[in-house]
Formats: C-alpha cells, structure tokens, sequence
C-alpha cells in the first residue's frame, strides 16, 4: 500500500461542492482532510472577475488528503464525473513518510 497527498486547487465557489463530494467517498471521509482558502497567482491563474485581475490574485480552495494511491485514484475518477470543465487542478505527490508526533 504506497500513500500519495493529492492537492486539489479550485475556484472558491466550487468548496461546498468538493467538501461534499469527497465526504460522500467513504476513504477520503475515513481519511479525513484539509480544505483552506488560498491565493493563486502567476501568469497560469484563470481569473474570475476584473477586481482578481487588477489585485493580481485569485481566491480558491485547496484542498489536501493523504490516503492509499487506489483510493486517490478512485476519489478522481468521482470528481471527473461531477467536476470536469469545472476548473480544478490536480496532482498527486508519493509521501515517504507520516505521522503524528
């Protein structure tokens, strides 16, 4: 069993919407993770309006889970099938070690 982290970055209208999709996927709700408000920026950031534009930063939702890399795999087929073209990013990272101090 290898763990990954996947992070998730999307626009901040679409957190309910994730936070509830990832719950109903019982090993990412029996894994639990962290949902925050962040800032993109860059040249790459897809702004939502003209004030993102001119503060040169966009809010979103990023949003990180540990868990067995099948179950990271079938947590994104999920969100394909309820998010796609919806502007969330993706990508996963092996982890090497956690735990809790």
């Amino acid at each position: 069993m290898s763990l990954v982290m996947l992070t998730l970055v999307a626009p901040m209208a679409l957190k309910e919407d994730l936070v509830a999709a990832m719950l109903a996927h019982g090993p990412t709700a029996q894994a639990g993770f962290v949902a925050r408000e962040v800032e993109g920026c860059g040249d790459r950031v897809a702004y939502d309006s003209s004030i993102e534009r001119v503060r040169g930063h966009r809010l979103a939702v990023e949003i990180v889970v540990t868990a067995p890399e099948h179950d990271i795999r079938s947590l994104l087929d999920a969100l394909r099938a309820g998010m796609a073209g919806r502007d969330v990013t993706w990508r996963i990272a092996a982890v090497t070690a956690a735990g809790t101090l």
